[in-house]
């Protein structure tokens, strides 16, 4: 017999809910593990179920579980994962009316779960569409800082990446080179600095947040 478990979360995953307050809410996920894995997570809207995302055995059928799933929603699969240098990537297609999209997205998650690159590719071309890539910098040592002062829980930097992999744009969640948080590439990397120098990254990490490719780290 399958083990089952299930808990809500807020629409933005960032706050755990009971079944009453999810309800209350109306807008929220519900998150389905079976067997100790994440099986589904389902997005409501207004106590509506919106789609979601499904992640698809080997041996099931994508057409047959997006029928049973209702294919007029939205839906994401997530499939196919691997673990490449330790990291666990998945990929992901969404469809529309049984039609998968043009696009894919490949996600790549740290030995904890939390995602560091979610990159889109064309997928006739394999060309990268868009992209992100998130260096999480939370609780470490402020290099220029008094001693034992550390940076905020959740600082991070996010590097977007449009067509071709450019890099386009670059946020900040920490007050850290100046009052703005969003920088064109070239503003960032004249504010930054020696910044990535100073929190002791070496040359291929910065290459690969500063890069759409390589999808997965080798560090």
């Amino acid at each position: 017999m399958s083990a089952k478990m299930i808990f809500f979360t807020t629409a933005y995953d960032d706050e755990f809910l009971t079944e009453e307050e999810a309800l209350e809410a109306g807008n929220y996920t519900k998150h389905i593990w079976i067997n100790n894995a994440l099986k589904k997570e389902e997005s409501y809207r207004e106590n509506k179920l919106w789609g979601g995302v499904y992640y698809l055995s080997p041996e099931e059928n994508v057409t047959e579980v997006l029928i049973a799933l209702g294919q007029s929603l939205n839906w994401t699969i997530k499939d196919n994962k691997q673990v490449i240098n330790g990291y666990p990537v998945w990929d992901c297609k969404s469809y529309d009316n049984l039609v998968k999209k043009t696009t894919y997205t490949r996600i790549v998650s740290d030995t904890e779960g939390i995602e560091i690159a979610i990159i889109t590719y064309d997928s006739v071309t394999h060309q990268v569409k868009s992209g992100l890539k998130i260096y999480k910098f939370g609780n470490k040592p402020i290099p220029w800082g008094e001693p034992g002062s550390v940076f905020d829980e959740d600082s991070e930097i996010f590097f977007r990446f449009g067509e071709d992999g450019e890099l386009d744009a670059v946020h900040v969640s920490d007050f850290l080179f100046s009052n703005d948080f969003a920088y064109t590439a070239t503003q960032f990397f004249r504010a930054a600095g020696n910044f990535f120098q100073e929190m002791g990254l070496s040359e291929e990490e910065i290459y690969y947040y500063t890069h759409a490719e390589p999808l997965v780290p080798n560090f």
